[in-house]
């Protein structure tokens, strides 16, 4: 009897499922060629390690519209491979985040304030972000797509201001540290970084937003 396994590699933030299919062997030493070197294990069904992956890892062969299938991330034909794989620190300091605080959830250590609700359902809807990694982008997609993100980040920026509990004012203010500044992330800049796929720089704080996002979904529903 064969047990589901997957292999994660965490620099990369990505999960294989280990299939014993042709395709599946093909994913299989496309991932060894490409992580070899690199900090992975082996998960099973209850590897306490699942703990360790979040929204922002890429799954392949998911339902999610931004991961490849099986056969794209065996062949040639992910196109968004040369953006997936590159390093995304702002994310993974977000995901860090995202992770202690769904841990208060958990532990029913979360005090809630009166307008947290009202106050994270306004955020998020400003944060609709992630576009898939192949995506590809124009001076003016780039320039739209970096309009979106400052606004999201001034959007923090005010909520700071707005009558939360003490935990989810705690929460916007490490948010507002860990994240960049409009500043620090100019339009031109993020231009010029792109190529045919959007700045790794843009896309890495576009993830780091959607995490902000699903966070921001559980905080309204407490």
């Amino acid at each position: 009897m064969q047990y589901p396994v997957d292999i994660v590699c965490y620099r990369c933030a990505i999960v294989l499922p280990v299939l014993d299919t042709e395709v599946g062997r093909a994913a299989w030493w496309r991932f060894m060629d490409e992580h070899a070197y690199h900090p992975v294990e082996i998960l099973w069904e209850h590897s306490e390690a699942w703990e360790r992956i979040d929204i922002d890892f890429i799954h392949v062969d998911s339902d999610i519209s931004s991961d490849p299938s099986l056969a794209e991330y065996a062949g040639d034909d992910w196109a968004g491979r040369p953006l997936a794989l590159q390093p995304r620190p702002v994310a993974r300091a977000v995901a860090e985040i995202v992770t202690g605080v769904e841990g208060t959830f958990a532990a029913r250590e979360w005090q809630v304030g009166a307008g947290d609700a009202a106050v994270a359902e306004w955020i998020a809807k400003a944060m609709d972000f992630a576009p898939p990694p192949g995506v590809l982008v124009d001076e003016d997609t780039v320039r739209a797509r970096s309009a979106a993100v400052h606004a999201a980040l001034e959007r923090l920026h005010l909520a700071t201001a707005e009558p939360v509990g003490e935990n989810f004012r705690a929460l916007l203010e490490e948010l507002l540290r860990t994240l960049p500044s409009p500043a620090d992330v100019p339009a031109a800049a993020l231009v010029a970084e792109s190529g045919p796929l959007a700045s790794p720089r843009l896309w890495d704080v576009e993830r780091a937003l959607r995490l902000v996002q699903h966070l921001l979904n559980q905080v309204s529903f407490r």
